[in-house]
């Protein structure tokens, strides 16, 4: 891979990691002040979700530092 294509895929990881936050921000947000303290079986679903975006926002840098470390 060409460098501008490695820093290309940087920039897109980095933004879906930005994308996955935005959406565990918001199941927080929506378990500690919104419909999920309210509901538990979206409180549940919203805990759910969280541990799920955490997970693909653990590999997305997982797949980061590996291109990361390919321009080097």
């Amino acid at each position: 891979m060409k460098r501008y294509k490695i820093l290309r895929v940087l920039q897109d990881i980095q933004s879906g990691i930005h994308i996955f936050e935005k959406m565990q921000e918001d199941a927080i947000w929506s378990n500690q002040f919104g419909i999920g303290l309210e509901i538990p079986e979206i409180r549940d679903t919203n805990e759910h979700k969280i541990i799920i975006y955490g997970m693909c926002i653990d590999r997305l840098n997982e797949r980061f530092t590996k291109q990361l470390n390919k321009l080097k």
